[in-house]
């Protein structure tokens, strides 16, 4: 099974004002970044340069299906 390691840069103000970003790693292997704002999330895959961005409204959506499929 996979080992995952999240790890995090905060700010050092309020998260309103700037991003929180998470660096996640597979098997001590990077998997990707995530950046949350106050306006949205960003999932920056391994070695990309532009993100996949989804408001926080459709992401609410997107894992209540997700969930209410299991």
């Amino acid at each position: 099974m996979a080992r995952h390691n999240v790890h995090v840069n905060l700010p050092w103000r309020e998260i309103g004002k700037s991003d929180v970003e998470f660096e996640i790693y597979k098997d001590e292997e990077v998997l990707g970044k995530m950046k949350i704002s106050k306006g949205n999330l960003e999932w920056y895959p391994k070695n990309a340069k532009k993100p996949y961005s989804i408001g926080w409204s459709h992401f609410d959506k997107m894992i209540r299906e997700y969930f209410e499929e299991e």
